[in-house]
């Protein structure tokens, strides 16, 4: 590494206090306290006239990391647009949906560690091993042969998917100065939302014309590309530069494993009741109470461990107890929740209700798609210039909200860009709501808890959208599964027959089209109103999150740091 780097990474590290050997850090620091904000980095004479180009290899650097997290948001959309068609391929659509939840449970649970293992071992290793375990995931989906091996497959990507995010916001912190760090943090919102419209416009392509394993196959030449530039330009914090790494059990002292082990452990249980639940076994059945006490064990045990632990918890209990940072929590988690929810509902109601094919479903996707990097772009240029925190939560929450009512009246009466625009507002309210929900949190505390404050939000977020895909799979086949059965029993047919169907399309809704057409029509009808529900309950979480947000900005027990309310 030249000398230019290495001071210029020296100079920037009285920015990030995850860059100070003995601060007790799980993330990197996002930002500093807020007086440091509106001082600029000591660093840099004039912050306002500093270009993002003095940086060196910025242009490299950046190239890396905004791929990596382009090839996020590809995934989250393409994986949203293909699900339904792969459990059909499979014979197994009750199962899809743990194509999402399986990934979102490891990535849920490594985020946060791959802030302290950098810490630890460096940056460079940690973005090459988050990309090379996610594009060794990526290539395994493609060549599944069974839904059992893809979905276990689905969680290393996951764990590859945790870092391409986390480090990109790490390294930035590490390396931007503090009055640019909301522009690069647009742009990298900019880079996430690009990569959810290319999925969402060009998933339903490749389905058509290659399958859908090159869904995932199309993604490993990028993850070459972004591995080889990124290990190559990017580099470790100055601490580390001139140290020797020794490999012992020491290293990993300060690295919360249990609690990640136990997050698995614990959402991978509870995951497994709602899905089992009403399908597989019945709500009574003894298993299944054994699996929701068994759920609620772990998390409880999780709790403890990250109150008692004497490694850096993953989610620092202690230090958010007050009514301010519990509605702050909450709202993130529901964010995360709904985000998630609507976005795995819209292509079943595009296929069930519109009747697209896959292909059709996925460019549907591409315009709502476009709105989220939009007002993920207004947020960093507002959060650059004013300061509108507090609104911008409020705003986001609220469009997300009517976003998410006015998703139910989409239907085949609705035609083209029209139908196009219905979808736009939940889009722009994540878009709104997502950074700025992550720096009010954070800039709520001290510098010293900015590193945790980040790392706690992503976790609630991840764990939100966990219950959300989750909970809309729960939610569409139990009312199916119910009322179809009560709705062809008016028919006159046997028990036995009605089984027979229930069962079938609950494997795959491929099975719903060979059906008679009085038959077919009443199923659809019923998964149309399962949907519909599913939709209806996402709206109303969402307007809790916006009640949240009016009850965080009235509360006495708000941190006194009065700039970021306004």
């Amino acid at each position: 590494m030249t000398i230019q780097n290495k001071q210029f990474l020296k100079n920037q590290a009285v920015e990030s206090t995850v860059l100070i050997s003995d601060a007790p850090s799980t993330y990197s620091s996002v930002d500093n306290s807020l007086s440091e904000s509106s001082q600029g980095p000591t660093s840099i004479d004039n912050p306002d006239d500093f270009s993002l180009l003095e940086i060196p290899n910025i242009v490299f650097i950046e190239a890396s990391l905004f791929t990596n997290v382009f090839l996020s948001g590809f995934d989250s959309t393409v994986t949203a647009s293909t699900y339904t068609t792969i459990g059909n391929y499979f014979n197994a659509v009750n199962l899809a949906s743990w194509i999402t939840t399986s990934y979102l449970v490891t990535s849920t649970a490594f985020q946060p560690l791959y802030g302290s293992i950098s810490d630890v071992i460096g940056r460079r290793y940690c973005v090459f091993f988050s990309v090379f375990t996610f594009s060794i995931g990526c290539l395994g989906c493609g060549i599944s042969p069974n839904i059992y091996i893809l979905n276990f497959l689905r969680s290393l990507t996951g764990v590859g998917a945790a870092g391409l995010i986390a480090l990109s916001t790490i390294v930035n912190s590490d390396i931007v100065p503090l009055k640019k760090r909301g522009l690069v943090q647009a742009c990298q919102n900019l880079s996430l939302g690009m990569g959810g419209i290319f999925g969402a416009a060009f998933g339903g392509t490749i389905l058509k014309y290659l399958g859908w394993r090159w869904c995932f196959l199309c993604q490993i030449p990028l993850c070459f590309w972004s591995s080889m530039v990124g290990y190559y330009y990017i580099q470790d914090q100055p601490s580390l530069q001139n140290s020797k790494i020794k490999f012992d059990k020491h290293l990993f002292e300060k690295i919360d494993i249990k609690g990640s082990f136990l997050v698995v452990a614990a959402l991978t249980v509870i995951l497994l009741f709602l899905t089992m639940g009403g399908n597989e076994l019945a709500w009574s059945d003894f298993r299944l109470i054994l699996l929701a006490i068994l759920g609620l064990l772990l998390s409880f045990y999780f709790i403890r461990t990250e109150l008692t632990t004497k490694s850096t918890p993953i989610m620092p209990i202690h230090l958010y107890r007050n009514r301010f940072t519990m509605y702050l929590l909450f709202i993130n988690f529901i964010i995360g929740l709904a985000s998630y929810a609507y976005l795995f509902a819209l292509p079943q109601l595009f296929q069930i209700v519109l009747g697209d094919s896959p292909s059709q479903a996925g460019l549907r996707l591409a315009i709502p798609s476009l709105s989220t990097p939009i007002g993920g772009l207004t947020t960093g240029i507002l959060m650059n210039k004013y300061s509108l925190l507090r609104s911008l939560v409020f705003a986001g929450t609220s469009i997300m909200t009517i976003g998410n009512f006015i998703a139910l009246f989409v239907s085949p009466k609705i035609k083209g860009i029209l139908l196009a625009l219905l979808l736009v507002p939940a889009n722009l309210g994540q878009g709104l709501c997502f950074p700025s929900s992550l720096f009010l949190f954070i800039f709520a505390y001290g510098p010293a808890n900015h590193a945790t404050s980040t790392s706690t939000t992503y976790l609630l977020r991840s764990i939100g959208g966990v219950f959300g895909v989750s909970g809309v799979s729960v939610i569409i086949q139990s009312y199916l599964k119910v009322n179809a059965s009560k709705h062809l029993a008016e028919l006159d047919l046997s028990h036995h027959e009605i089984n027979k169907i229930v069962k079938k399309i609950t494997k795959s809704t491929d099975n719903i089209y060979l059906l008679p057409e009085n038959i077919k029509n009443i199923i659809l009808q019923d998964y149309e109103r399962g949907i519909r529900i599913a939709q209806f309950c996402t709206g109303i979480l969402s307007f809790l999150a916006v009640v949240s947000c009016v009850l965080s900005c009235i509360t006495k027990s708000r941190p006194d740091h009065p700039s970021i309310f306004t």
